[in-house]
């Protein structure tokens, strides 16, 4: 027994003893009776039967390895070993002494209850050899893998097909998807089949008064060994269920329809901004002006409003003759203004020619804040999803500003699903609340990627995991082949292959490219803008120049 014990390492770890009564009666901390490091020895000379359907009453049970020691030689174990909390362990040792020829042998069996002999029957106790005293025994050779081969079982898969990539309706009306199809190639890898039970309706895993429905509820009361949904880990589920490893990231995000572009006639002014605008007309104004004021009290001009006017007019690309200012500094002066309008004319221009044949849009809600800060309502499917309550209940008073306006839509309709729900987003009231890789579907099946945005801000990032029966004791095989199939990046092409397939080639073309009458708006508003000032600019001069020869001829009327 000491060769047994050292071989699992117990030589190295505490060691807690305990008897039947204690083990029953006493309430003990979890890591005591349940883990992955937690190497369980029962020794028992009569039949303890009755023991363990009491210990199968505490859920937690459930070492990873478990020693079953029998005294007696006589003693039937293979019932002891088909006890459901026995199966409950990964690796099963058991250890039962024989006697053959006057000679007592200890023997070592473990338990294979998938495979079956050459007679069809289940190996519920398949032996390994005899103990041999001069052996130095190994964790591997006293507790092999009792799952490299599952000998063709079928998994019975509860589902939610309407989860794409992931668990989703094909053609054929099957469900299948990229879980479904990573579920496979283990199966294919381990000898096991894989049956996907879709629910009757689009719900999920609600809990109500303490009784799991949707798919939860199919795993824990009517016999279905996984699901393979979209299911984040959360302290219920941790400690009803199964949880394989974390295996791909998710979230919950928030589809918008794009606002209304502004008016055409304000492309003009986009280029700037309000303040640029304002900060440009005063500092022309007060260079000008300041220039003609200088100039006409050095009597260096006569006209300082026309000076004015000219200087200003270098912003519409209007010239001055270089004659008309002679003093040195005025020239510095001219030639600093000058450059910084050559500048700011470029600027403009260059920013005029991109957005006179594009819309010009309001800011975009990005954030959690801005969205509790709109008049939009947040709206989801009553499916079970856990969104509802814990935006409710959260201490955020963003989230639970987001969870007092959530309408709940109770009305699903299968054939068109989330059809309603888009309708209320393209109204711009609402914005749908999904998981974030639905939400990618959706917008590109609806051909909504001109019309809608992404939140860019996504709320409850979390990792997707598939949930078994509690206490199965090949959910670790399945985890580790799944962390497998995410290292070596087949994981990833699954889900990008099932993604593309439905979404296509064309889903993702955001327009022709080509310009229209409607696109070139900006450049006949910015071509009927010049002509009016222009014929304003036209008209100003003429006016000047009329009111100035009628001054010149009156003064020569009353010269002697």
């Amino acid at each position: 027994m000491s060769q047994v014990v050292s071989a699992a390492g117990l030589s190295l770890t505490p060691v807690y003893l305990a008897s039947q009564h204690s083990l029953l009666h006493t309430p003990r901390p979890q890591h005591h009776i349940r883990g992955s490091t937690l190497t369980a020895v029962i020794i028992f000379y009569s039949d303890p039967t009755s023991f363990l359907l009491l210990l199968a009453g505490n859920k937690d049970w459930n070492p990873c390895y478990l020693v079953l020691f029998c005294l007696d030689p006589y003693l039937n174990t293979t019932s002891i070993l088909s006890q459901p909390v026995v199966q409950r362990s990964e690796f099963i040792l058991l250890l039962q002494s024989v006697v053959q020829a006057g000679k007592t042998h200890i023997y070592f069996y473990t338990s294979l209850p998938t495979q079956l002999n050459r007679q069809g029957h289940s190996l519920t106790k398949a032996p390994l050899e005899v103990w041999n005293p001069s052996k130095i025994y190994t964790l591997k050779s006293l507790f092999p893998s009792r799952f490299l081969d599952f000998g063709g079982k079928i998994l019975q898969v509860s589902a939610q097909c309407y989860d794409v990539p992931f668990a989703y309706y094909g053609k054929n009306g099957g469900c299948i998807g990229g879980n479904v199809d990573a579920l496979n190639i283990i199966g294919d890898k381990y000898r096991f089949g894989v049956n996907v039970i879709p629910l009757p309706n689009v719900g999920f895993a609600r809990k109500i008064n303490g009784t799991y429905t949707g798919m939860l509820g199919e795993v824990m009361y009517h016999g279905k060994d996984m699901t393979v949904n979209v299911l984040q880990p959360n302290r219920d589920r941790l400690h009803n269920f199964d949880l394989t490893y974390p295996h791909w990231g998710t979230s919950f995000a928030f589809l918008i329809r794009i606002p209304q572009p502004l008016p055409r006639w304000r492309n003009v002014l986009y280029p700037f901004s309000a303040l640029m605008w304002g900060l440009l007309a005063t500092t022309t104004i007060v260079v000008a002006s300041s220039l003609a004021l200088l100039l006409y009290q050095q009597s260096v001009i006569n006209d300082p409003v026309n000076i004015a006017l000219k200087v200003g007019s270098g912003l519409i690309g209007q010239s001055m003759p270089d004659k008309e200012i002679t003093v040195w500094w005025a020239r510095v002066w001219l030639v600093v203004w000058w450059i910084a309008v050559d500048i700011l004319a470029a600027g403009y221009t260059s920013n005029l020619v991109v957005v006179l044949t594009v819309p010009v849009y309001p800011a975009k809600l990005e954030t959690v804040k801005d969205l509790a800060e709109s008049h939009l309502t947040p709206v989801m499917y009553d499916y079970g999803s856990f969104v509802p309550d814990a935006l409710r209940s959260s201490e955020n008073p963003i989230l639970a500003e987001l969870g007092r306006r959530l309408y709940i839509d109770p009305n699903i309709t299968l054939h068109d699903l989330y059809g309603a729900t888009l309708e209320l987003v393209m109204q711009r009231t609402h914005t749908l609340v999904c998981a974030i890789d639905y939400l990618i579907y959706k917008q590109h099946s609806k051909n909504l990627t001109r019309d809608t945005y992404i939140m860019r801000e996504k709320i409850y990032n979390n990792f997707m995991i598939w949930l078994l029966r509690r206490n199965t004791p090949y959910t670790r095989l399945i985890s580790d082949n799944l962390i497998r199939l995410l290292e070596t990046g087949i994981l990833s092409k699954i889900y990008q292959l099932h993604t593309g397939s439905l979404l296509g080639k064309s889903s993702q073309v955001r327009g022709d490219g080509a310009l229209n009458l409607e696109h070139l708006q900006g450049a006949f508003l910015v071509l009927g803008l010049g002509v009016v000032v222009s014929a304003i600019t036209l008209l100003m001069e003429l006016s000047y120049s009329v009111s100035k020869h009628k001054k010149r001829r009156s003064s020569l009327i009353q010269e002697p």
